[in-house]
């Protein structure tokens, strides 16, 4: 239960909605990364090493057709909102929420008083502790693997049609809570109950709508990457011939289309991210993480780190424990 004075900030107007009501102000054109692609940019509204933020949905004004480089979830916490997507509107209800992939173009109708929604914007790195956590194939799964890894994501988003669902509703408002009632911890409570709440929504795929432009190779592809985030130590083209029968020469063409990368370039990839975070969040000697990505030759591993970060892992590291 959402306590009384967070609720009374939830329906106050803001300054830029009261500026909206004057007709004093229109939508901020600096969120754009440039106003002629009508791109909005994570970098203008997270910090450098923020991986997502919540905020309340500006109330009073017609969002123009516009696509955004992060993912974007949003909860209609009461009211409704209407989006102008694929040449088809899409009404959200209260309780329900719309995950929206990033490069996706889409505009928002006119919200008024009644109608709190709640943006959670999230950039793609956030959701690799899910990926390497799921084992079963499911619609929000492939949703969570073409966001990482595919910029071939025009069109897809998911409606979670989950208002009678109790688990969500008090997830979304301890996230809330959170928001309004600022401690020590807020952001590592944040990172946790966004992760439960994705979980959540997962383990309901019957209340999920799909608007996916799914191929066959789209389809392959998820399983492609998978298998590269689950088998990055000692993966090889080759295994993943034989389990999902097909020759190299097509998983390479897939890969390429998808991703823009190659199959070995997306493996030392997913290699480096597993490297930085074991230097981030671990004490672990340099051995035992260059044995943990399943690279053998050290000096091998320091050129493309550094080729990669412009700095060596000692420096990585020394440089995060002083952030």
């Amino acid at each position: 239960m959402i306590p009384i004075h967070i609720l009374e900030q939830l329906v106050s107007f803001t300054e830029e909605e009261m500026n909206l009501l004057q007709g004093k102000e229109t939508i901020d054109k600096s969120i754009f990364a440039s106003e002629l692609s009508h791109v909005i940019d994570y970098h203008y509204l997270l910090k450098e090493n923020q991986m997502f933020s919540v905020r309340k949905h500006t109330r009073f004004c017609q969002y123009p057709s516009h696509r955004h480089n992060y993912i974007e979830l949003m909860y209609v916490y009461s009211g409704r909102m209407t989006h102008h997507i694929n040449e088809q509107d899409i009404t959200i209800e209260k309780g329900q929420l719309l995950l929206l992939n990033q490069n996706i173009e889409h505009s928002i109708n006119y919200c008024d008083e009644n109608d709190i929604i709640f943006n959670f914007i999230i950039r793609p790195e956030y959701l690799r502790f899910l990926s390497t956590m799921i084992e079963d194939e499911n619609v929000v799964s492939k949703f969570i693997f073409d966001a990482l890894y595919s910029y071939d994501n025009d069109g897809e988003f998911l409606v979670f049609k989950v208002q009678n669902n109790q688990k969500v509703t008090s997830y979304i408002e301890s996230i809330i809570i959170s928001l309004y009632e600022s401690q020590l911890y807020n952001d590592i409570e944040l990172k946790l109950l966004v992760g439960i709440l994705l979980t959540e929504l997962m383990n309901h795929p019957e209340n999920i709508e799909s608007y996916t432009g799914d191929s066959y190779e789209k389809i392959l592809s998820s399983t492609i990457l998978k298998y590269i985030i689950t088998n990055y130590q000692y993966g090889s083209l080759h295994e993943l011939s034989q389990l999902i029968h097909q020759p190299n020469y097509t998983i390479c063409k897939i890969i390429k289309k998808q991703t823009g990368q190659t199959f070995t370039e997306l493996l030392q990839n997913e290699k480096l991210k597993v490297a930085e975070n074991l230097l981030i969040t671990t004490s672990l000697t340099m051995q035992d993480i260059i044995q943990e990505v399943g690279y053998e030759n050290i000096s091998y591993f320091y050129r493309i780190f550094k080729k990669k970060y412009a700095m060596t892992p000692q420096m990585y590291r020394a440089k995060s424990q002083q952030s």
